[in-house]
């Protein structure tokens, strides 16, 4: 009561003497007996300066207090250094509670769900279209890179696993050309967009970018079904072009992993899932090797009757009432509708049972979904996507 008339000093006084206290009992079974006792002093000290109101031998006891306690304990003097360090661990602690249990991040990979999300699209140049550095710098931001690489060695390609995939730190994902006397060039493209697995829409391309590779064992008719150990054995010279072209990064979105625990999955929404246990020849990677993350459109929920009468998505009946799917099914600028394929095609309807849920690409003719491999388990939701934050420009924004 009547606290507002203890004079200042008389309150910094009480809080030093409660935390002299703390570090007494905290610090007692590791504290030198010499040091224990000198504390245990000046904290006595520091109570019969209280009693008598001294304020300059308060101020005394203050700093000598301080200065006790933090020599007490050997090496436990202030750093900088630690600090920051303590700091920084700090962070990646929180940071990695948040991606367990609130948001996460995810690279959109492919192209299934344009042009609600973009994937990574590269295309093949015949000319080095690298501006300048300015230039460059714009592009970064909206997510465009360069590549234009050329051998910087003469020699022959490793016959196995010539060129391999590779991450930094699970990002920075890049593709590594191996030769045959250990020699490696590093270029900075996935696997998929750098080899040519559509008609010049590889970087590396055999009409463009690697023209001396149309030998005996490596045709022009095989374009379109190239594949990296089409690379083994083959002669490569300094100076030869390997790679060309401009690479447009996927869409980065944060998933809320935390919606789920409290609602429903709602039908329209984009969702996260992983493929566990999801079994069929048409997943990327087997049951038994792992699991993938995959983005889709959620379009069908436990009890719903799903049917496509192209371009249209039928659920229950009629057509599909979401706005997303109705995007879709309307052809609004780049979207071509919904097609009838595999476990939806003409004549066949799906009707989802008790925790299962049905996802599709909104790039429906170029997606790989649950028309191919089934229901998702609901335990194998993550949850819904919330935002796209980069590229900026595009797709930048709330999904939707």
């Amino acid at each position: 009561m009547f606290s507002f008339l203890t004079p200042r000093y008389l309150k910094h006084a009480k809080l030093l003497h409660k935390g002299v206290t703390r570090f007494i009992n905290y610090k007692r079974d590791i504290l030198p007996e010499a040091k224990l006792q000198e504390i245990t002093s000046l904290r006595s000290s520091l109570e019969d300066a209280m009693r008598a109101r001294d304020k300059a031998r308060i101020d005394t006891l203050s700093s000598e207090i301080n200065a006790v306690c933090e020599r007490a304990l050997p090496g436990a003097q202030p750093s900088d250094i630690a600090d920051n360090i303590e700091v920084f661990f700090v962070a990646i602690v929180v940071a990695f509670g948040i991606r367990s249990y609130l948001l996460q991040p995810f690279k959109i990979p492919t192209g299934s769900m344009q042009p609600t999300l973009y994937g990574i699209v590269a295309n093949h140049t015949e000319e080095d279209t690298t501006p300048n550095i300015l230039s460059m710098g714009k592009d970064f931001i909206t997510g465009r890179s360069y590549i234009d690489v050329t051998s910087d060695h003469t020699g022959r390609i490793r016959a196995t696993e010539p060129l391999t995939e590779h991450g930094v730190l699970g990002f920075f994902t890049h593709c590594r050309l191996h030769f045959d006397d250990g020699h490696t060039i590093w270029i900075w493209a996935p696997m998929a967009q750098l080899i040519n697995t559509h008609y010049n829409l590889g970087l590396f391309s055999y009409t463009g970018a690697y023209p001396q590779m149309k030998t005996d064992n490596v045709t022009p008719d095989m374009v379109g079904q190239f594949s990296p150990s089409a690379l083994g054995g083959q002669l490569i010279t300094k100076g030869q072009l390997i790679a060309r072209g401009t690479l447009d990064t996927g869409d980065h979105v944060l998933v809320n992993k935390f919606a789920y625990h409290f609602r429903q999955p709602v039908r329209g929404e984009v969702f996260v899932f992983t493929t566990k246990d999801i079994r069929s020849p048409y997943m990327n990677v087997p049951a038994e090797q792992g699991s993938q993350h995959y983005i889709k459109r959620l379009v069908g929920v436990p009890g719903d009757t799903l049917e496509v009468k192209t371009p249209e998505l039928w659920i229950n009946g009629k057509p599909a009432e979401e706005s997303g799917m109705k995007r879709v099914a309307a052809k609004e600028g780049k979207y071509r509708g919904y097609g009838s394929i595999q476990m939806l095609s003409p004549g066949n309807q799906k009707t989802l049972g008790a925790e299962q849920y049905w996802a599709m690409g909104d790039n429906s003719y170029n997606s790989s979904d649950s028309r191919y491999w089934g229901a998702v388990p609901e335990r194998n939701l993550i949850g819904p996507a919330l935002f796209c934050y980069f590229p900026f420009g595009r797709n930048w924004g709330m999904i939707r």
